[in-house]
């Protein structure tokens, strides 16, 4: 199957690295649908899907009547809230519970099945460091991570033999919206600091290696290591 025959869903698709992946895809050949919250400007190479992916009932409603396939699956969506557990409300673990964890799972029911059934298909993660070690204030985000990290190693073991390839990626600290609603971010430089587009070619790259080539899990970080609060507690 050629690049140009391939048909991509990227979440998160309007901001950071799922809006990076996006285009660089695009300029690959591939045809992209991106999904996100918020409307994305279409193209002929990129289709837009309005859906918020906290909402698991409105979720599992398109999923049902939608009847698109794809080869290529980039789950990116995703967000932060960080405190101590008994500072969440039910409603936030929740909803990031939902946008973490649960959408993924109702994506990849929807979407691999067709991929068995074609024997191809590539399903990609975009996890976070946080699902490799726990930390301070990271109990709900960590837990959603880590589990997403679970669900990929399952479901590897179960598609192999289809000829279907999944990986996890886990990247440090990224210069994007995510930390606009936190009070801390990382030191800005790119000694400290990835950008979307480093994130992004790692798996462009990772993505253009042969079938048989499998890069199972993508550890990618800034060269130090420095956070800076912006505001207060």
């Amino acid at each position: 199957m050629t690049a140009q025959a391939k048909r991509a869903l990227v979440t998160g698709a309007s901001s950071g690295i799922g809006a990076e992946i996006s285009q660089q895809l695009q300029a690959r050949g591939y045809h992209v649908t991106g999904l996100s919250r918020r409307s994305i400007e279409t193209s002929d190479s990129f289709e837009a899907w309005a859906l918020d992916l906290s909402d698991i009932v409105k979720l599992e409603a398109a999923l049902s009547s939608d009847t698109r396939e794809f080869d290529v699956l980039i789950l990116a969506a995703g967000f932060g809230r960080f405190a101590s557990l008994e500072e969440f409300s039910y409603q936030q673990i929740n909803q990031l519970i939902n946008t973490n964890l649960i959408a993924n799972l109702y994506l990849c029911m929807r979407f691999i099945p067709a991929m068995k059934r074609q024997k191809f298909g590539d399903v990609v993660f975009i996890a976070s460091e946080a699902a490799l070690a726990g930390a301070r204030f990271g109990a709900v985000y960590s837990a959603s991570k880590f589990a997403l990290r679970g669900l990929a190693q399952s479901l590897r073991a179960e598609t192999r033999n289809a000829n279907i390839r999944v990986m996890s990626c886990f990247p440090g600290p990224v210069s994007t919206p995510f930390f606009d609603e936190l009070n801390f971010e990382p030191q800005m430089g790119r000694e400290f600091v990835l950008d979307a587009s480093d994130v992004a070619s790692a798996l462009i790259h990772s993505l253009e290696q042969p079938r048989h080539v499998v890069a199972e899990e993508i550890v990618i970080q800034a060269l130090k290591r420095s956070f800076v609060k912006t505001q207060s507690d």
